[in-house]
């Protein structure tokens, strides 16, 4: 298990907020997603073969920005 926090630009409300956790939840492997509209965070739970880029895919086919990441 891996977890990933990354910036996520562009959100501006909670339909927001739903839209990345729906379109980040679609991620094989994704196991859970908490995003904060405050912090314009996403924090990930993955299997540990889950690629970041797939990740930041899913947040572009939102509509929104991905930006800095960590994976701890």
């Amino acid at each position: 298990m891996k977890k990933i926090k990354i910036e996520v630009g562009g959100m501006t409300c909670e339909h927001c907020v739903a839209r990345v956790n729906k379109f980040v939840k679609n991620v094989n492997g994704v196991k859970d997603v908490k995003t904060s509209l405050k912090e314009n965070k996403s924090y990930i739970e993955t299997n540990d073969d889950v690629s970041v880029d797939s990740i930041k895919s899913a947040i572009e086919d939102a509509g929104y920005k991905p930006g800095k990441y960590e994976i701890g």
